[in-house]
């Protein structure tokens, strides 16, 4: 009997990558991959729920739930978890050292729903005191949710605009090109904006355990109640995937990545984090979901907390 046949699309990992090659498998499925960037995978699900499973934003997928959007259910398999603070950017010769400075600057995002433009704005709310109204906003593409928001859409290239001065700030998820920030860090026309940054991520994770959640799991809620048994399926195994991929970074008889010292860095973050470097599960990552939520029913795009069930398969509500 020939397994059925499900679409996915998401980007390349050590979490995601033994799936998407076939090397691990998905026991009674055949999966056929598309491959496309993070951004185009989220607007093709997001607007016509076009794969079986994929990655999509956190903040576009609360979004639509919160709009009555019943196309897609989810699992607590988060692919992508980043602090952003380092992800804020002015020019080399601006004065500004710290995100509590910028009050009343033009400030740039990709796209104001975007999962990361929602944290930094809760950010510039809760530790650095600037609410939203006292920023001049731009974005730079069309929301894939179709919202209202503050913020100027503009043309052209965001990293262009920031150093040409027609905005004073950024904060965007992907590096700006070499041409405009080294490879180092250091000597381009742009920098970050917090000089210590790393640190200052590690110092906002151990007043507030939060590694902020990017990205989550979506299928199709026909697929779903389909075959039932996918999504817990789906979980376990991109459990298993996600623990052997942090194993793999601490193997020492081959560097699985280029960076000389990964090691001491994955044990660092071991002893740092508290062990679980990347934790899935519902229950564990609930208080800051909730937290997420409070920051998008804040910058208007959510009307309202979710509840669990309403965000994640019933499979799944246990892990």
């Amino acid at each position: 009997m020939t397994a059925p046949q499900l679409t996915i699309a998401m980007s390349e990992s050590d979490r995601t990558l033994k799936l998407l090659t076939g090397v691990s498998r998905l026991p009674g499925f055949e999966l056929a991959v598309s491959r496309e960037t993070v951004e185009q995978i989220f607007v093709q699900q997001i607007s016509q729920a076009m794969y079986d499973i994929s990655e999509l934003s956190l903040a576009s997928y609360l979004i639509a739930k919160g709009g009555g959007d019943t196309r897609l259910t989810a699992i607590p398999v988060f692919l992508s978890r980043s602090f952003r603070h380092n992800a804020i950017y002015v020019r080399a010769d601006s004065p500004w050292r710290h995100p509590s400075e910028l009050k009343g600057r033009r400030f740039g995002f990709p796209e104001y729903q975007m999962t990361a433009a929602v944290w930094i704005r809760g950010l510039f709310r809760e530790e650095w005191g600037i609410a939203t109204g006292d920023m001049e906003w731009f974005t730079f593409r069309p929301e894939r949710v179709p919202v209202a928001t503050p913020a100027k859409l503009t043309e052209g290239d965001i990293f262009e605009a920031l150093a040409e001065g027609r905005v004073d700030a950024i904060m965007s998820a992907r590096r700006p090109p070499e041409k405009f920030f080294p490879s180092s860090g250091e000597g381009g026309v742009l920098r970050r904006l917090i000089p210590d940054v790393w640190n200052e991520e590690r110092r906002y994770y151990e007043r507030t355990g939060i590694f902020p959640i990017m990205h989550l799991v979506s299928i199709k809620e026909e697929t779903a109640a389909r075959y039932p048994e996918l999504p817990r399926l789906l979980y376990d195994r991109m459990t298993e995937i996600k623990n052997e991929g942090i194993a793999g970074l601490l193997e020492t008889i081959k560097n699985n990545t280029s960076d000389p010292w990964i090691w001491e860095s994955v044990e660092r973050s071991i002893r740092f984090m508290g062990g679980d470097l990347w934790p899935y599960g519902a229950s564990g990552n609930w208080e800051q979901i909730r937290k997420f939520m409070s920051y998008l029913i804040q910058d208007g795009l959510l009307k309202r907390e979710l509840a669990p069930e309403e965000v994640f398969h019933p499979s799944v509500w246990d892990t």
